[in-house]
């Protein structure tokens, strides 16, 4: 079970990394952007491996504190920089370049 964390962890990891590549490339964002945007994805990481490790061993308190402490702080970070900094850049990148 804790080798299907781990997998599940690794694949959604490559995933925003590719997010953020792509993001850097098509919309020109300032250079606090991607920090941002990386801070918030690794506490949303070590709020889901701490959970799943404490649900895995029998910590259901710890597991949903973490949870909610960690994921949800993260999850934070990354929606205030998409909607401040991301999304407006994204907007003038369509209306520059329509396809």
């Amino acid at each position: 079970m804790e080798a299907l964390q781990w997998f599940s962890l690794g694949i959604i990891s490559m995933l925003a990394i590719n997010g953020m590549v792509y993001a850097h490339q098509v919309i020109q964002l300032k250079w606090y952007a991607l920090p941002l945007l990386l801070a918030g994805i690794l506490d949303m990481f070590f709020g889901i491996a701490w959970s799943g490790s404490s649900f895995i061993e029998g910590y259901p308190q710890s597991g949903a504190m973490g949870l909610s402490i960690f994921t949800g702080s993260g999850l934070l970070i990354i929606i205030m920089t998409w909607r401040h900094l991301v999304a407006p850049g994204l907007k003038a990148a369509k209306q520059f370049n329509p396809e």
